[in-house]
């Protein structure tokens, strides 16, 4: 089933001024480490201004759990809360530059670069794709038509994405387990929804807001990545059985466990994470038992330091994990 997913549609050429002078005026402002009060006056100024064009049906990106992204520019786009109206903008809140915190991952658009009150302004991913179902489509589909697009439209488009798309987003994840946000506070990304993944030119990008987890480091593990690309269809629906298309689930499954070897991420770490485990491992027909899937896997993890080796490893556990568990012709 084609569905044409309204990411970007055209939109009046009037809408285009007040853009661009937004933009310019954002780039500007990310040049300082600091505004004036007059400056920040101005520059508010002109985003209220602007907010009557940016938030409006044609600019429309994409929506989450709590928020809606809509388009600025190609270079900036603007994530308000669900329901948000310009009228909901209040010039006196206080204008905040971003803090720069995952400006060395390099595929996570999902800071800010600048907040004022419940609006926020970060860098636009461009025309994408979201792994799962859009979350707007979900609104007016059916069930059917919902799992005919998972099948036939999302499976096949993330599981024909390289090893190095996966690899690169990954390693990103991974390198959250070692960053630190204060005391006892460590980054966790959002694992329950699909849509906080998504797909442009090939590669792979992670757009949602961190998550603060408290006292818990190394929480990034495997398991939510499998959570993400095999298990739900959306923050609300678990995926449907793939049916004739299993072949492209375990082509994801597969993909996910090498990029995970490649930095060495810890396959599980609670209960919820063998949870996880086990429907995705139903989901991509292997009968094989849990743990002692996880217990190949951390072995491996001990046994080959070279990450090349213990790549070319996980390789070889995972295809006689498959020819175990064939599929039925």
């Amino acid at each position: 089933m084609n569905i044409n997913l309204p990411l970007y549609n055209n939109y009046n050429q009037n809408f285009q001024g007040n853009s661009r002078r937004l933009q310019c005026s954002i780039d500007k402002a990310l040049l300082k480490k600091s505004l004036s009060e007059t400056e920040q006056d101005v520059f508010v100024k002109e985003i209220s201004d602007a907010l009557e064009t940016i938030l409006v049906p044609p600019k429309f990106i994409e929506e989450g759990s709590h928020n809606a992204v809509y388009k600025i520019t190609h270079k900036y786009a603007a994530r308000v809360p669900l329901g948000y109206t310009p009228n909901d903008f209040n010039k006196n809140d206080l204008l905040k530059l971003g803090r720069g915190i995952f400006a060395k991952l390099q595929n996570y658009f999902g800071e800010a670069v600048l907040e004022i009150g419940k609006l926020q302004i970060l860098p636009n991913v461009g025309k994408h794709i979201p792994a799962g179902i859009p979350e707007h489509l979900t609104k007016f589909l059916g069930k059917n038509k919902i799992n005919q697009y998972y099948i036939n439209t999302y499976l096949p488009t993330f599981a024909k994405l390289p090893q190095d798309s996966y690899n690169s987003l990954i390693q990103d994840i991974e390198k959250l387990n070692e960053i630190k946000l204060g005391p006892h506070q460590y980054c966790l990304f959002d694992y329950l929804n699909p849509n906080n993944i998504v797909t442009r030119s090939g590669k792979l990008y992670l757009v949602d807001e961190i998550d603060t987890l408290q006292d818990k480091s190394y929480m990034n593990t495997t398991a939510k990545l499998l959570n993400v690309f095999i298990n739900r269809a959306s923050r609300n629906q678990e995926a449907p059985f793939a049916g004739e298309n299993i072949k492209f689930v375990r082509k994801i499954f597969k993909k996910v466990l090498i990029a995970s070897a490649n930095v060495n991420m810890l396959p599980a770490n609670s209960k919820e994470d063998i949870e996880i485990w086990q429907r995705a491992l139903k989901k991509c027909n292997i009968n094989t038992n849990v743990y002692e899937i996880l217990d190949n896997i951390e072995n491996i993890s001990a046994k080959y330091n070279i990450r090349e080796e213990r790549i070319n490893a996980s390789k070889i556990y995972l295809d006689k994990l498959f020819n175990e568990n064939p599929l039925k012709k």
